[in-house]
């Protein structure tokens, strides 16, 4: 049972090395993924009544509601599945780009539960937002552009002169040492470990979130 339940919902505790504003965010989510799972129960039990209501006195409408609250029901649950595992597990991972980015998806189903998760991930995305604008170094770019080199057109030159010379495309960037953790997609924010208390935390942070100790230069 408890291994089906963490299947579900993630642990309600925060690593102790997120930063304040993305502990908040992250509460947030957890909080929203609960609500999530309290409208399956409220779903399920309206569902139930107009379906029995319909079978004993008919009427259209109630059928439709004891549909309805079935589509619901099961909008809730893959809802509060996915907000796990693409906002609440990307949070503890450190991918706080591909958390802030997935959360506007379950913004937008939140609304099967009478927009009480909505307002939850709303709050995750500001939180989740104003800590990686304050944690940033200046400069700081979330993603990497793309290593892609256009070909210089082909034109005829006088005088027998050689042609432009093509641009090379930059050598292929090399993998991280090891012990970063890497993730099969989305962005993945470089860890390091603290020299003082060993906990993990994002390479752009220059101080240890748990122990306050300046980042160790290159």
């Amino acid at each position: 049972m408890s291994s089906a339940m963490g299947s579900i919902l993630a642990p309600g505790s925060s690593p102790p090395w997120l930063p304040r504003d993305v502990a908040e965010g992250r509460r947030f989510a957890w909080r929203a993924s609960i609500m999530f799972l309290l409208w399956v129960l409220v779903w399920f039990v309206i569902a139930i009544v107009a379906l029995v209501v319909f079978v004993v006195e008919g009427g259209v409408g109630l059928l439709l509601i004891g549909l309805l609250g079935f589509i619901a029901m099961m909008l809730c649950f893959l809802s509060a599945v996915f907000l796990k595992k693409t906002v609440l597990e990307a949070i503890d991972q450190g991918r706080f780009h591909d958390a802030k980015n997935d959360s506007m998806v379950w913004i937008i189903f939140g609304f099967a539960a009478f927009a009480a998760p909505t307002i939850l991930l709303i709050l995750t995305y500001v939180k989740l937002g104003d800590a990686i604008t304050a944690h940033a170094p200046v400069g700081y770019m979330p993603y990497q552009a793309g290593n892609v080199a256009a070909q210089a057109p082909q034109t005829s030159h006088p005088h027998g002169a050689p042609p432009a010379s093509v641009q090379q495309a930059p050598p292929p960037q090399q993998a991280p040492p090891h012990g970063h953790p890497q993730y099969p997609h989305g962005h993945t924010t470089p860890m390091i470990r603290c020299k003082n208390c060993s906990v993990q935390f994002p390479t752009f942070m220059h101080t240890c979130p748990n122990c306050g100790a300046p980042k160790e230069p290159k």
